[in-house]
């Protein structure tokens, strides 16, 4: 004992032993939780919870809830470091909340002794505000991936844009607020995500109201059944960026992230649509033929052709894929079987909670199609595919809906789901498409699906669309109306100019978490040549967004699309975005940046293994820009570029007053 005792004063003294990585401690009534990089001040009188990131100084808190109280406030028992009480809310809900001992992120549970207890929707801690943002929310912004690539939602819009998300309906599980003018910011990030949704809750500091993120939960199936969790990651510099590279890292704990180096090694055809087009309207080996004289070399074809000219499509080194669809069905005709489109309704049908069966697709002449169960995709799946795989030798599939509708529950006793268990059977369907050996694309994305899907179509689409995009109707006009099976809902133009192409408050947050595993592109009723007609200075818009997200186009082969509405616009496309994609589709997107105070200029950076960082300038602005890159000087004119790396150089930039063109990659030279 003695001999203990000695060797851990020596130690002591030689100051080896240092104090615990996270400590608690209590001042008063008030309690602290700390580490090297936060201190969380827990207020019971007050219900309020702040946060201060110290190597910056940044200061988080909470304005107290309308007679709030956390009570039973006690250290952590076990090996986690941190904090219990009982939430102001009542009904009996236990928060924990904890922190590593390295990191900027606050780890929170909240449980419930009984889980079968019946519960409607839980908000447990009141949202953080950064204390700057109470003074002066100017230059504050909601970050979050709805339904799109990722946006940037000033805070002192009135009236606020969106003011809820499920986080089954956003593409990745978690929001944040950053300061754009300094780079601090925080992030909610849902570990538990199903149930789970993010609403926009007033916040009033002196005399302001101040919009900010708080989490809440749902029932499942009227239930609390199982904990909660989600972390706040607290970040004084590196704005939204920094937030997206910490989902980055939680998303790998998760296994989501699934490097194009990993899925490729699996199906080597994965590597086709590296650079390639995705093309709808037309499979025939014709323009396939046509598509590679003009010098397409690579190509996603979407549709059938007869086996003996898919045989020959593949042989050019394009991938030939068609659509299908597990979810919107219609009766089965008598003497047929399931199969992708037809079920046994209302057997097959999702049974709501209030008894009635869920519709699906409204057809523009108002035919209406039934959800079928998630519970039966699969087997209808074991019935279609491999039969058409022992006819046409199609090397991809393109599986609508699944990764673009909500979680939902099912109560039919024959086939019942909750919302995690739905999830799982989207899993289930990509999981048995791939075994088949085929590359796999989606509808839009969601973060679940990432290791098992290799392309998706929408994500470079933000929304707000202004004319029937889902029903593949082109408008003719910016301010042509429609009315659509859902009747005259669709967005004035001045809003899809703003929120779905519009570059001020577009952020790529999918691909700065994701770019190195999936490829993503255009919805197809927002294709890159989809507004030849209404807006013809859209295409070019989109193919400067590519250029600098690093993604494909979307085009169309019908006789509306541009291969042969606008042959030279089509070409123009595939050739200004595709070999950039061919050669960083498997590398990670390191850093998005507004160069110019208006947004117009652009920055984006790719990992490039050991050869060095592919490096891209966009402008987005009406002014030429005078942009610097690998030593040399770009003038770029609207929707310009300049891209540096290691394996390729290009340009669209201004010579003696006009635009040209130059790609060099490898042995490819291109100059017009």
């Amino acid at each position: 004992m003695l001999r203990s005792f000695h060797a851990l004063t020596v130690l002591m003294l030689l100051g080896t032993v240092a104090t615990p990585a996270v400590e608690v401690t209590r001042e008063g009534d008030r309690w602290l939780l700390e580490n090297e990089r936060l201190q969380v001040r827990v207020d019971p009188a007050l219900g309020r919870i702040g946060v201060r990131e110290k190597p910056g100084g940044r200061e988080w808190v909470q304005a107290p809830a309308w007679d709030a109280r956390f009570t039973d406030v006690r250290a952590a028992e076990g090996p986690a470091r941190g904090l219990c009480f009982k939430a102001p809310s009542g009904g009996g809900l236990a928060v924990t909340m904890t922190l590593r001992e390295k990191g900027a992120d606050l780890f929170v549970e909240i449980d419930l002794k009984d889980r079968g207890a019946r519960i409607e929707n839980l908000f447990v801690l009141e949202p953080f505000v950064p204390e700057p943002f109470a003074v002066d929310p100017s230059g504050a912004a909601l970050v979050v991936a709805d339904y799109c690539d990722g946006h940037l939602y000033p805070l002192d819009l009135a009236p606020f844009p969106r003011t809820w998300f499920d986080l089954w309906q956003i593409d990745m599980p978690w929001a944040g607020v950053c300061n754009l003018k300094d780079g601090s910011g925080h992030a909610i990030i849902v570990e538990t995500p199903d149930d789970a949704f993010i609403r926009m809750a007033g916040v009033k500091r002196g005399d302001r109201q101040i919009l900010a993120p708080q989490v809440g939960f749902r029932p499942s199936k009227g239930q609390f059944r199982y904990p909660r969790r989600f972390f706040y990651h607290f970040a004084s510099t590196g704005g939204y960026v920094t937030l997206a590279k910490r989902y980055r890292a939680h998303a790998r704990e998760e296994g989501l992230i699934v490097p194009f180096s990993e899925k490729v090694a699996k199906n080597p055809n994965i590597a086709r649509i590296f650079g390639a087009p995705d093309v709808w309207g037309d499979a025939s080996l014709k323009l396939a033929r046509e598509a590679k004289a003009a010098g397409i070399e690579k190509m996603i074809l979407h549709g059938r052709a007869s086996p003996e000219e898919m045989k020959a499509i593949n042989e050019l080194g394009y991938l030939t894929s068609e659509y299908d669809n597990y979810t919107d069905i219609l009766p089965m005709e008598a003497g047929k079987e399931v199969d992708a489109q037809h079920g046994r309704i209302p057997d097959d049908v999702v049974l709501k909670a209030d008894g009635q069966r869920m519709g699906a697709w409204l057809t523009w002449d108002k035919k209406q199609y039934m959800k079928r169960c998630p519970a039966l995709w699969l087997e209808a799946a074991k019935v279609v595919i491999p039969k058409v795989l022992e006819k046409r030798p199609f090397l991809g599939r393109f599986i609508d809906v699944t990764t673009a509708e909500a979680l939902y529950e099912c109560f039919d006793e024959k086939h019942p789901l909750t919302r995690s268990e739905k999830r799982r059977c989207g899993v289930d369907l990509f999981g048995y498409a791939r075994s088949l050996g085929l590359v796999l694309g989606g509808e839009h994305g969601r973060w679940w699906a990432v290791p098992h899907l290799d392309y998706i179509e929408g994500m470079q689409s933000g929304g707000s669309y202004s004319w029937p995009a889902g029903h593949l109707i082109r408008p003719k006009a910016k301010d042509e109306k429609f009315t659509g099976p859902w009747g005259d809902n669709y967005a004035k133009w001045a809003d899809y100019e703003k929120w779905g192409i519009g570059h001020q408050y577009r952020v790529p947050l999918w691909e700065l978490v994701f770019h190195d595993c999936i490829v993503s592109t255009w919805y197809w009723g927002d294709a890159s040549d989809f507004l030849l007609e209404a807006a013809p200075e859209v295409t070019p818009k989109k193919d400067a967004f590519n250029v600098l997200y690093g993604t494909i186009p979307i085009l169309w082969a019908n006789k509306e699309g541009g291969w042969h509405a606008a042959r030279d616009t089509f070409l123009r496309t595939c050739r200004n975005t595709c070999k950039l994609h061919e050669v960083i589709a498997a590398e990670e997107m390191l850093s998005h940046e507004f160069v110019t105070p208006d947004r117009a200029v652009q920055r984006t950076r790719f990992s490039g293994g050991t050869g060095g960082i592919t490096e891209v300038i966009v402008n987005f602005g009406d002014a030429p820009f005078e942009a610097q890159l690998g030593g040399k000087t770009y003038v770029l004119p609207k929707n310009g570029f300049a891209v540096k790396g290691p394996r390729i150089e290009q340009s669209l930039a201004l010579a003696q007053g006009k635009p040209v063109t130059t790609i060099q990659a490898g042995s490819y030279r291109f100059t017009e």
